[in-house]
């Protein structure tokens, strides 16, 4: 698989929603995270916005810190990454992308054996300002064995599409993949991988 869906639109895009699903599997009742458009006239300038002052700055590096945190099962620095991302993203995105993320934490049962999702589960049952949805996303990604690249492509994935759907637009492949090639360049370092479930 590459690290982003290519020209061969449908076949890439519905391969990395299988990623989406893995980490973000009630992503039906999530609803816009951080990309949150204001109609379906402005996406593309929404997108690009959002791409220009939210992923690049805040939500690419927090990605890779928590899949980092996540990699080492260090539950504590997974918390703190959330709790500086909660800062780091502006008001609505920070409650869309809580919303989405402790959805899925207390929404879906963790994978079998999965100890740091259920620590998690229990720091952020204790704190209501953990379980951001990068966070969580991070977190499942590693229980599935996903690098950093294909996480954090899977990720954009996820935002394009539940902020497109949030103002009514159903993405085709092809404009999917157009909205996204532009942002996962940067994301193309890393080799081809296989998504292996546990």
């Amino acid at each position: 698989m590459k690290p982003h869906p290519s020209t061969e639109a449908a076949a890439e895009v519905a391969a990395w929603w299988r990623l989406v699903e893995l980490c973000l599997p009630s992503h039906e009742a999530c609803g816009a995270a951080t990309f949150r458009p204001a109609g379906a006239e402005t996406l593309g300038k929404d997108w690009e916005e959002w791409v220009r002052e939210i992923f690049h700055p805040v939500l690419r590096p927090s990605l890779f810190s928590l899949q980092a945190a996540a990699a080492a099962q260090d539950v504590r620095t997974l918390a703190e990454v959330d709790g500086r991302l909660g800062f780091a993203l502006p008001g609505p995105a920070a409650q869309g992308s809580l919303a989405a993320g402790r959805r899925v934490l207390f929404g879906c049962v963790p994978p079998q054996g999965s100890r740091m999702l259920e620590r998690l589960r229990s720091i952020a049952g204790n704190d209501g300002t953990v379980g951001h949805m990068a966070t969580v996303f991070s977190a499942r990604a590693h229980v599935f064995h996903l690098p950093s690249v294909q996480m954090a492509g899977a990720m954009l994935l996820a935002e394009c599409v539940l902020g497109a759907e949030s103002v009514g637009v159903v993405l085709s492949a092809s404009r999917t993949v157009e909205m996204l090639q532009g942002v996962a360049e940067p994301l193309t370092a890393a080799p081809a991988v296989h998504v292996i479930a546990v």
